[in-house]
């Protein structure tokens, strides 16, 4: 495995595609130098995820065509040039040299230049005033703490934007708006899918913006009796939400029935425990059953 000449396939090869993928699998094989190569067609089919007459007609693509001296080729075979002995594979050479007369593609070059000025200063986009510390947008009064954006009544305990110990937290009030305006489209959510008759969202959804908090919880808590009365009242049709919404129609309903207060019960009498057959013939073991005179009798 030769991880020089992999990166030599990538930021070099004239190729494209099915060959790169080629010649990239035999740069994973191969040594510095682009020899020890001893690949099969089938596991070079298996490697490259294709066909093996696939994999075959690529690599004969990258071989040379005629004389190999020209040097215009990318693989030629060196040795077992019938395939040798059974269980026994060609051995191939890859043309290393050949990937070093080709420039870097446009993007490489640039990353090599950014990678070198990196290099030189030792920092990407760093004003000069910072190279002496090490420090990018650092306050001067700061350089000898070594601390950033740091008030200086916080310089000695090291907190930045630190309440006083014993305070109680409080919760970030960005998340508040978001937390609202989520309840609020959950309730208008509930009301739209609620309502018998269908409405147009963008409609009702203004309607209900220019209602306030304790009208919305109004207006979705009597969808249902707005709707009964309407229907027991014979009427078939029942007004869009936008029209619930824009003419408060809620608070036209008559007041919901005081519930009656639930009539008071007297408390039964306790039950009278009888005693059991061995009771009776033992009353001086239970003295607390039995009155003096039904001990007498018996």
């Amino acid at each position: 495995m030769s991880i020089d000449v992999m990166t030599k396939v990538i930021q070099r090869a004239p190729v494209a595609g099915s060959k790169l993928t080629c010649m990239l699998v035999m740069a994973n094989w191969c040594n510095d130098d682009g020899d020890s190569l001893y690949p099969s067609i089938a596991l070079l089919a298996e490697a490259m995820r294709v066909s093996r007459s696939q994999a075959k007609r690529v690599l004969r693509s990258l071989m040379p065509s005629g004389d190999d001296a020209a040097g215009d080729w990318w693989f030629r075979v060196v040795g077992n040039d019938k395939g040798g002995a059974p269980g026994m594979t060609r051995r191939y050479e890859m043309n290393v040299a050949r990937l070093d007369t080709f420039p870097k593609l446009p993007e490489f070059e640039k990353a090599d230049e950014r990678r070198q000025k990196k290099g030189e200063t030792g920092r990407t986009h760093a004003p000069r005033t910072t190279q002496s510390t090490g420090r990018t947008h650092a306050p001067r009064d700061t350089q000898q703490t070594g601390r950033t954006h740091a008030p200086r009544d916080t310089q000695q305990t090291g907190r930045t934007h630190a309440p006083p110990r014993g305070a109680p937290m409080r919760p970030d009030s960005s998340e508040e708006p978001s937390i609202e305006r989520e309840r609020a489209m959950d309730d208008f959510d509930q009301a739209l899918k609620r309502w018998p008759v269908i409405d147009s969202p963008k409609a009702a959804r203004k309607a209900w913006d220019a209602l306030s908090l304790d009208d919305r919880l109004d207006a979705v808590s009597e969808i249902d009796r707005f709707v009964a009365i309407n229907r027991s009242a014979g009427r078939k049709l029942i007004c869009s939400l936008t029209r619930y919404l824009a003419e408060r129609m809620w608070k036209a309903l008559p007041e919901r029935p005081k519930a009656s207060p639930a009539p008071a019960t007297t408390p039964r009498p306790a039950a009278v425990k009888q005693p059991t057959k061995f009771q009776r013939q033992r009353p001086e073991l239970y003295p607390e059953l039995f009155a003096e005179g039904e001990r007498s009798k018996s």
